[in-house]
């Protein structure tokens, strides 16, 4: 497999709501958070940037983690592209009860082998689903090709700009967000307490996509832009349907919130167009 060229997402991930992606809780205090989020122990200048040298005053700072992102972007974009469904059919009712514990799994090789009844731009979804993300290296490749992950998703870290107003104490990058689970019967509340990451942070967002020989003509790139897209029109982290983990890429910046289902279809239009003229 030839290199043919490769390609890098470099944008910004600005926070439109509090964003929480969970940590690991060490100690929990009485009275303290229930759940914070992930963060990093860095050293940085007085202009926001960072020292691996150990110099410079170190804070602790938050992140979002390429894994959360790459995840979340490939579900979206596994349901957008109809193949959740299509498992659905394929492995709901299945004979073999092995094959009915791969409904819910991602899509991989097995789940494009066992899809011999499905439409062919259904098929095309799911190579291209897992030429893009991969998949288990256990798990048996078509073609040998899939086995190769062709995007890679960085950790997003603050940008500079965001931890210089952080260490001028204009902006904080945590805070407490109180919910509440009500007893229907009883009418009585049971308080939890989530650290998010405020409105109006932002982040370094990149994404490393490399494409082979045996890629031209397969829209990676333009499936990617759908996926932030999707993200951007969706919620990342927990408790989205409760408000949490709206964001903004900087490259739709000019995008506005009612033209995203447009851009969504136009994007999804461009693709299926060139997924039928290619063959695998």
């Amino acid at each position: 497999m030839n290199v043919r060229r490769i390609e890098m997402i470099n944008t910004k991930l600005r926070l439109i709501t509090g964003l929480h992606i969970g940590g690991s809780d060490d100690t929990m205090a009485i009275g303290g958070i229930d759940s914070s989020v992930v963060k990093r122990e860095v050293f940085v200048n007085e202009d926001g940037s960072i020292n691996y040298d150990g110099s410079g005053k170190k804070i602790i700072e938050p992140y979002i983690p390429g894994s959360s992102l790459k995840g979340k972007i490939r579900s979206l974009l596994e349901h957008s592209f109809g193949l959740i469904r299509e498992q659905k059919r394929i492995y709901e009712n299945h004979s073999n009860s092995k094959k009915q514990k791969k409904l819910g799994n991602v899509i991989d090789s097995e789940f494009i082998e066992d899809c011999k009844d499905c439409d062919e731009l259904i098929k095309k979804k799911a190579v291209l689903i897992v030429t893009l993300f991969g998949e288990s290296a256990g798990n048996k490749a078509i073609k040998n090709r899939l086995k190769v992950t062709r995007a890679i998703f960085r950790d997003s870290f603050l940008t500079k700009d965001s931890r210089k107003l952080f260490l001028d104490d204009k902006i904080k990058l945590s805070e407490e967000k109180a919910e509440n689970t009500i007893n229907r019967v009883k009418i009585t509340a049971n308080p939890r307490f989530l650290e998010r990451v405020p409105a109006g942070v932002e982040f370094d967002f990149e994404v490393v996509l490399r494409e082979f020989d045996e890629d031209k003509n397969l829209p990676l790139k333009e499936t990617l832009e759908l996926g932030l897209l999707l993200l951007q029109n969706d919620a990342l982290g927990g408790g989205g349907s409760r408000g949490n983990g709206k964001i903004k890429f900087e490259i739709f910046e000019n995008v506005k919130d009612e033209e995203l289902e447009l851009k969504i279809t136009e994007k999804m239009r461009e693709i299926e167009e060139k997924l039928k003229k290619w063959n695998f």
